[in-house]
């Protein structure tokens, strides 16, 4: 398993993270900071220098790194990798 995977995830106002990438208007955008709104909002700031105001009951499909989600264990190096034949 790479750490470097992506899958993709529904995100709210809640659940949204920095380095999260989604796709609005199609067009992607990754985004880079956020702050919260009055009524559970986020304002949304993307590496392009765009903003996106999320409502607190907007729901979006977003890609996130593997190591990003809970519970994400990195694989371990195998013991005798270098030993192995090629």
């Amino acid at each position: 398993m790479s750490q470097s995977g992506m899958v993709a995830i529904e995100i709210t106002a809640a659940t949204v993270k920095r380095g999260d990438q989604l796709v609005v208007g199609g067009r992607p955008y990754t985004v880079c900071d956020m702050s919260a709104l009055a009524g559970g909002g986020k304002l949304l700031h993307f590496t392009s220098g765009e903003t996106f105001h999320m409502g607190c009951f907007t729901i979006l499909w977003a890609s996130r790194h593997i190591s990003q989600l809970p519970g994400f264990l990195a694989p371990h190096p195998r013991r005798y990798a270098g030993a192995r034949r090629r």
